[in-house]
């Protein structure tokens, strides 16, 4: 396996005030509130090159949901890919609040709150006013060198089959490889996933506390998994898995683990939590890929690596999304969904180190502004887990 030197630059992005760098630099209409994600997204559309992002967030959350989806708005704002936003709310003391948090971000914000507006068309047009001063005021940012050592990587996959073990998640961990023996760094989540596999988690962990600490995050997930009655191992592989050629949860879970490559675990997060050392990370999430990425991309990744088998329209706004496939069928029925065909790592013309310099290369042409499929059909969700609905 090659390696790569910290100081060898992988491409270019740009640099926040908080270090880290984005390999986008978006203008964001974030729309903060549910109420607020219609004329956001309109105020959006009528400015070329706006990301609108509105998750429909809910109002009147208590306890762990509320200051789980208060930091999760947080981390949007501050998340590297963003280089300006305008934030749009309900409420005046929201906005209060949320000017306030934005004050040490080093970047150009504006809060809206509708209510302190005169009439959904004046709104509109301040909305619109305001994105054209926020795309001039950033059109001209430097970019900086991106390394290896800059990047946070989240690890996805989904609608596995046999293929994915075979080809596209050992390919994602061959690239794995390289990004932390070079001082990155990749988060793997949904926590289903990884039941059956305590053994690898033992076995490829930093230490017996990191292990217990995912294992413990399996342990609940099961719990809950098993709450209604239900043998979770029972159900999943899901209907897709066994079409396409899985017969058992483990064989499902050794095949995602491939994704990590040959590196231990150097720590557990919750949902959406930014590591705070470099190295590879499990995440606590669900299964529901657009959630589990949401949690990743959150956490700080700029970019995701998605492994499929059958083909999957997940993504994550404001991070590009690379599908990566070596499924023949998938690959000719989905030619326009899909980034990197590594098919030919099953018939014999391709393997590993080659996927992973390819993985190498596009990450680099997409910091060059390349976009991904997911991001030319504009796919993606942001959605965080909320345990309890208000009444």
């Amino acid at each position: 396996m090659s390696t790569i030197s910290h100081d060898v630059p992988i491409g270019s992005g740009w640099r926040r005030s908080d270090g880290r760098v984005g390999l986008r630099n978006h203008v964001i209409a974030f729309s903060t509130v549910a109420l607020t994600d219609r004329i956001t997204s309109l105020a959006a559309a009528r400015v070329k090159g706006v990301l609108p992002i509105c998750p429909a967030f809910q109002r009147g959350l208590r306890g762990a949901d509320a200051a789980l989806q208060a930091n999760m708005i947080k981390a949007v704002i501050a998340h590297p890919n963003v280089g300006a936003a305008l934030i749009v709310t309900h409420d005046r003391a929201a906005a209060e609040t949320l000017e306030a948090d934005c004050l040490e971000l080093g970047k150009p914000i504006i809060v809206l709150s509708l209510i302190a507006q005169a009439g959904m068309q004046s709104a509109q047009d301040a909305m619109v006013a305001h994105l054209q001063a926020l795309k001039a005021e950033i059109a001209e940012s430097p970019k900086t060198a991106l390394h290896f050592s800059d990047l946070t990587v989240a690890l996805e996959c989904g609608g596995s089959d046999a293929t994915s073990a075979l080809a596209a998640n050992p390919a994602i961990g061959r690239f794995v490889d390289r990004l932390i023996a070079a001082g990155g760094t990749a988060i793997v989540s949904e926590t289903a996933e990884f039941l059956g596999g305590e053994a690898v988690i033992r076995a490829q962990s930093q230490s017996e506390a990191i292990a217990q600490d995912i294992l413990g995050y399996l342990c609940i997930e099961e719990q809950m998994m098993r709450s209604d009655g239900t043998n979770y191992r029972g159900v999943n592989p899901t209907a897709e898995n066994i079409e396409a050629g899985l017969s058992t949860l483990t064989e499902k879970t050794m095949g995602a683990f491939c994704k990590i490559g040959s590196n231990r675990f150097a720590g557990a997060l919750p949902f959406g939590e930014r590591p705070p050392v470099a190295g590879l990370h499990f995440m606590h999430t669900p299964f529901f890929s657009p959630t589990s990425l949401t949690g990743m991309v959150l956490g700080g990744a700029q970019i995701s690596l998605f492994a499929m088998g059958v083909y999957n329209p997940s993504g994550m706004p404001l991070a590009p999304t690379v599908k990566i496939c070596g499924n023949p069928k998938t690959l000719s029925n989905w030619p326009d969904g899909i980034d990197l065909d590594v098919s030919e790592i099953i018939t014999g013309g391709s393997d590993y180190d080659d996927a992973a310099n390819t993985i190498l290369k596009l990450i680099g042409e997409i910091a060059g502004g390349k976009d991904t499929r997911a991001e030319e059909w504009r796919e993606g969700q942001i959605i965080i887990p909320i345990s309890q609905l208000p009444l």
